[in-house]
């Protein structure tokens, strides 16, 4: 676990008129092993599969969901898969993700 991460979660919502919006409910710092798998999409008997950019290896928490995104190095990454390993009694939890757009902090 060299790489520290961030990781927020999205959740939507709907107003009146109908339309809806993402609204982030929350935002965490967490060591992770990063993996670079540079990821790319193809075509396998007459089907598109797309292979993840990273893969993350992270401790255990509750936090990770379906919704669940990351930040590193600049790339907003969406979450494709996660499957949980264990050793022994420790639980890591191994996310796969796909980059999609430039983050930007104006901060």
């Amino acid at each position: 676990m060299n790489r520290r991460v961030t990781f927020f979660n999205d959740t939507y919502t709907v107003d009146a008129g109908g339309g809806v919006s993402d609204v982030e409910s929350e935002r965490w710092d967490a060591w992770a092993e990063i993996q670079d798998r540079s990821g790319n999409m193809y075509a396998a008997q007459a089907q598109d599969l797309i292979r993840y950019d990273y893969r993350v290896k992270v401790r255990f928490d509750r936090r990770f969901n379906s919704n669940t995104w990351m930040i590193y190095e600049g790339q907003i990454c969406s979450l494709e898969q996660m499957t949980i390993e264990s050793e022994g009694f420790r639980h890591m939890l191994i996310l796969r993700y796909s980059r999609t757009d430039t983050f930007v902090d104006i901060s």
